[in-house]
């Protein structure tokens, strides 16, 4: 027997229940659906919001941190470092940078990353915000170029970024010098730009300088602009005085570079960009004349030529003609002597341009003339205190006569000894003139010479000791010279007598004296 639930009501009286379809969507299904749509929707704002990811390799992390470290952009936050990994050389850092989404269009080839922190270079203090907020990795970003996401930090704050305004130009010099990055570059004496960078050339033989000249003053870079090195001092003494220049006192203590133009230039056009300018030693240097020709010529000296360098001056009447190229030493077989050849270069363009304008045989007519008239090459002491010597030019009338001779092809001109070596040749010849001179047979006559003297002296005394007795007072002599002595007496005084009594009576001549 089976019991019924639905009490004693059979089941045959038991009604069917209808189920009718609902129709749309049940109100359960609405949340989760909304939760979905919001969800799809932040998940595409979020992606759609992302930048582009790019990785940065540095030398070390020092301040770097996963999760708060920033990249800037003019203060601006552009992205964030997510992650700090070492790379499998063990020897750079890998930084891991999440971009904002329109970092893109500016992430090219060109584009630098460096992380900014406090440093202290070149005379100047940057980075003392990161005391306090930490560092950060600036970026420096170019337009216009591929998508690149793999970098090479920077290991300095480069000195010109993209947006400076102003000129980029290259100089080439013999050595680097005290330069440095970041040293000042000055226009009569401001400073205009800076040092960019420098390397060795790809022959090694000069070392090139990329600088930057900010706007405006980049258009006084001319075609025929000079640059030079104006780190130090520049002491100059003259017969005007002792002068002492210099750029700036950053520039004595880091470097630096000026340029200008050669005031009796005619201005030329403005330099165009990257163009190479030779970098000269100084100022002199920069604006000296620029010479083309140079002639060698041969130097023989006899004495030392101690305190003569390569480069030291050859000069004529006190204006200098040239430079000191070598100074060697030959040994003379056939005459076993050694030689002290001195290579000058006379440097033509300094003369007039009249006698440029001559014909190379005209000049060695000139040249012979010049050497028969006495010309002659003289070493002279340029410098008291160092001892450096100079070449010297100059006619020397009475100097023997040579002829210009030639060795390989090269002249060579005829020198004489240096004043000192005159002096001391000639007080060599006086005293080689003393040494002849026969003092032991001199000495022999003045003895007997003397001996001589001596009878005569003798002689001579017997001789006033006689007429000494002579004119001895009881002496017969001595009584007739006096007595002839008072008679003139006696007659002069009568013949003044008779002049004074004419004197009175000139008639008397005539008359005769009154009785």
């Amino acid at each position: 027997m089976t019991d019924n639930i639905a009490g004693n009501v059979p089941e045959n009286d038991i009604p069917e229940a209808i189920v009718k379809p609902r129709k749309g969507i049940s109100i359960v299904w609405v949340i989760p659906i909304v939760a979905a749509l919001i969800g799809a929707w932040v998940a595409y704002k979020a992606v759609s919001e992302v930048g582009p990811t790019i990785f940065i390799s540095f030398k070390d992390a020092e301040g770097l941190v996963a999760g708060k470290t920033k990249v800037k952009y003019k203060d601006v936050d552009v992205g964030l470092l997510t992650a700090v990994d070492i790379e499998d050389d063990l020897k750079h850092i890998l930084v891991t940078v999440q971009m904002d989404k329109n970092a893109k269009r500016y992430l090219t080839e060109k584009t630098r990353f460096w992380v900014v922190k406090a440093r202290i270079s070149a005379g100047t203090v940057s980075g003392l915000s990161t005391l306090l907020g930490g560092a950060y990795i600036a970026i420096d970003p170019v337009n216009g170029g591929n998508f690149v996401k793999d970098y090479v930090g920077l290991e300095t704050v480069p000195i010109v970024t993209t947006d400076q305004p102003g000129q980029h130009f290259m100089l080439r010099a013999k050595r680097r010098g005290s330069l440095e990055a970041g040293a000042p570059i000055y226009f009569r004496q401001i400073k205009v730009g800076e040092v960019v960078s420098y390397r060795l050339s790809d022959d090694a033989e000069t070392v090139d300088f990329k600088v930057f000249i900010n706007e405006p003053h980049d258009i006084k870079v001319m075609e025929n602009t000079r640059f030079w090195n104006a780190s130090g001092l520049e002491v100059n003494l003259s017969a005007a005085g002792f002068e002492v220049d210099m750029e700036s006192a950053v520039s004595l203590m880091t470097g630096g570079l000026a340029f200008g133009t050669p005031p009796d230039s005619p201005p030329g056009d403005v330099a165009e960009e990257n163009r190479v300018f030779t970098l000269h030693e100084s100022r002199a240097d920069a604006f000296a004349q620029k010479i083309t020709i140079r002639n060698q010529v041969l130097l023989y000296f006899d004495g030392t030529v101690r305190g003569l360098e390569p480069g030291a001056p050859v000069e004529f009447r006190g204006i200098e003609m040239g430079r000191v190229v070598s100074v060697d030493l030959e040994f003379d077989e056939d005459a076993q002597a050694f030689h002290l050849p001195v290579l000058i270069e006379l440097e033509p363009e300094r003369f007039s341009q009249d006698y440029n304008d001559l014909t190379e045989a005209e000049h060695k007519r000139i040249n012979e003339e010049l050497v028969a008239r006495g010309l002659r090459a003289q070493l002279k002491t340029g410098n008291v205190l160092t001892g450096m010597l100079y070449v010297d030019l100059e006619f020397f009338p009475d100097a023997e006569e040579e002829k210009i001779r030639y060795v390989d092809g090269t002249e060579v001109l005829p020198t004489v000894p240096t004043s000192i070596q005159e002096i001391t040749r000639n007080v060599t010849a006086i005293l080689d003139k003393v040494q002849e001179i026969p003092f032991d047979k001199i000495g022999a006559d003045m003895a007997r010479t003397i001996a001589n003297l001596d009878k005569t002296l003798i002689q001579a005394d017997e001789t006033l000791k006689t007429i000494d007795k002579m004119f001895a007072e009881d002496s017969a002599i001595s009584e007739e010279l006096q007595t002839s002595l008072r008679e003139l007496a006696d007659a002069a005084r009568s013949l003044r007598i008779l002049s004074d009594y004419l004197e009175r009576h000139p008639e008397a001549l005539l008359r005769g004296k009154e009785k």
